[in-house]
């Protein structure tokens, strides 16, 4: 059993709290947040003594309490906890996105390697159903070559607390940021360029541009477009977006009651429908940050990984700026070593 800290508790950090509760290989022995009411409830529902709960997490850091962090907090607060985390000796967990800058994941990439511990980022959308099920198709060639695709997300989601408002390109930052990893985890070709335009409409709630529309195009030429949007007032889609995938037999749907379907020219199957009881994403990346561990792997959401995640990121920030398009370094041209296949 692994003695694990919630940095953060307020919102994804009972998720977290959950999935360490629910899952056998941790233990949830304490929780960290600077709110002392939100603290107070939140330890209570999860049923922790007071002397389990840290208004400062550097104190719970010292306790030599732990062996994993988990950091739920806001994004600006994401490198300088993580570093403390990695200084106390502690395999972290960490929130995407989990730098604001490439150097500084860089450089929390180097000291998690420097010490030989684990840094996970938390893309647990790579763990949901579907997208396993998408990664599986691609993978096994079932409908021949991807050709193209749509994705579509749209929710309405003013900012929760005041740190949030002056977010940078909140849309890409809080949720645009899972489709992006998506991508990347199952794409056969990677993308090589980036046509992007943000945009603040009138009378948002947010300081910077909450939608995002962009083509991403692939060393072989295929085309996916992507639209975002924190601004809809009318029917939202799930947090999963909308996907149409085309092939050259046929389209992978992930539609709006979360159902996977294949559909070619005679046929018409739904390969996954949300179940009862099934496992949370949340705890299967907690599969993989055991196996990190316990066997010094790199995982599919690991630190190194997701630098491939943050480069695109900020490509498609800053195509939306300059209003041109946006080439992207491949990893292994710039010396790093190859990212692991999907989970």
């Amino acid at each position: 059993m692994y003695p694990t800290l919630i940095v953060g508790i307020r919102n994804r950090g009972t998720a977290w709290a959950e999935a360490v509760q629910s899952h056998p290989d941790f233990e949830l022995t304490g929780v960290a947040d600077i709110d002392p009411e939100i603290l107070r409830i939140r330890s209570e529902a999860l049923k922790l003594p007071e002397d389990r709960r840290y208004l400062d997490f550097r104190r719970a850091l010292e306790s030599r309490r732990f062996k994993v962090a988990i950091v739920v907090t806001p994004n600006h607060l994401h490198y300088r906890m993580a570093k403390d985390v990695l200084q106390a000796g502690l395999h972290c967990v960490l929130e995407k996105p989990f730098a604001e800058t490439l150097p500084q994941a860089q450089e929390l990439v180097d000291m998690a390697a420097g010490k030989a511990l684990a840094l996970v980022i938390g893309h647990n959308y790579r763990f949901k159903a579907p997208f396993l099920g998408i990664a599986e198709v691609i993978r096994e060639n079932r409908l021949g070559r991807l050709i193209g695709g749509e994705i579509s997300f749209h929710r309405h989601r003013p900012p929760r607390y005041e740190h949030e408002r002056p977010m940078r390109y909140p849309l890409l930052f809080l949720q645009g940021i899972h489709h992006l990893d998506l991508l990347i985890s199952f794409l056969p070709q990677p993308i090589e360029e980036v046509h992007c335009r943000h945009y603040l409409p009138p009378g948002s709630p947010w300081d910077n541009p909450s939608v995002c529309h962009l083509v991403l195009k692939c060393a072989d030429g295929t085309l996916l477009n992507y639209r975002g949007s924190y601004e809809c007032q009318g029917e939202q889609t799930p947090y999963n977006g909308l996907w149409r995938l085309e092939f050259e037999r046929g389209d992978l749907v992930l539609d709006q009651q979360g159902k996977l379907w294949q559909i070619e020219e005679r046929s018409h199957c739904c390969l996954y429908e949300p179940q009862e009881g099934e496992r949370s994403s949340d705890e299967l990346l907690l599969d993989t940050v055991r196996q990190a561990i316990e066997e010094g792997k790199e995982v599919p959401t690991s630190g190194r990984n997701n630098l491939d995640t943050l480069r695109l990121l900020f490509a498609v920030i800053a195509a939306g700026e300059t209003r041109a398009p946006r080439a992207i370094t491949p990893a292994r041209a710039s010396g790093e070593p190859p990212r692991s296949g999907t989970g």
